[in-house]
């Protein structure tokens, strides 16, 4: 599933700034929010914009942002995905950006990463259930000053993605949600709608 979809959606995600801000906005949207429910969300911000009844609290600061800084931050993540940098460095570099956006924390961020350059991943309350995680290595403060304990804090969190592996992640998640929610016939078909909710 990860080698097929998320493959697909890192190819999706260097063609265009716009492709990126995409990418990022379904991210976003599903902040508290059933997966099965996020390809109409999209489709409503598309057709309404910023004045999208799903861009509620500081989702709509992040989709306003998205539009206006989208052609930079997509400079940015190409010279990051075509340096030589190891992968380590090349996740830090990208958490750093797509953590400037409103509303995303380290485990969004981290999605983000995982679908436009398959590092780090989205550890959320499934995950953090499933593999024995403590909540407090998933905080990052927006009031935390030192540089230092940030950027500690986010090595962790890469370091915690990576140790259980990007495509696992994907992969657990996808067949984790395909056998409780009756929305999907299979993990497959949640892989599946990754990519499937960008090309509406």
């Amino acid at each position: 599933m990860y080698n097929i979809h998320a493959k697909a959606i890192q190819d999706y995600s260097k063609l265009s700034a716009d492709n990126l801000a995409d990418i990022i906005l379904m991210v976003v949207l599903s902040i508290q929010q059933n997966w099965s429910g996020v390809g109409r969300q999209i489709l409503d911000v598309k057709e309404n914009g910023a004045d999208s009844k799903f861009l509620w609290g500081s989702k709509r600061n992040a989709y306003k942002y998205l539009q206006s800084n989208k052609h930079f931050m997509h400079s940015q993540y190409l010279a990051i995905c075509n340096s030589n940098r190891t992968d380590a460095h090349k996740a830090m570099s990208l958490m750093k950006i797509f953590l400037r956006v409103p509303n995303l924390g380290l485990v969004k961020a981290g999605f983000v990463c995982q679908m436009t350059e398959g590092l780090v991943g989205c550890i959320d309350t499934h995950n953090i259930k499933m593999y024995g995680i403590d909540e407090k290595h998933l905080k990052l403060p927006k009031t935390l000053k030192s540089e230092d304990i940030r950027r500690t804090r986010i090595s962790q969190y890469i370091n915690m993605c990576h140790s259980i592996g990007t495509e696992q992640l994907w992969n657990n998640w996808c067949n984790f949600l395909g056998d409780r929610d009756r929305s999907w016939e299979n993990g497959y078909q949640v892989s599946e709608a990754h990519y499937n909710y960008l090309l509406q």
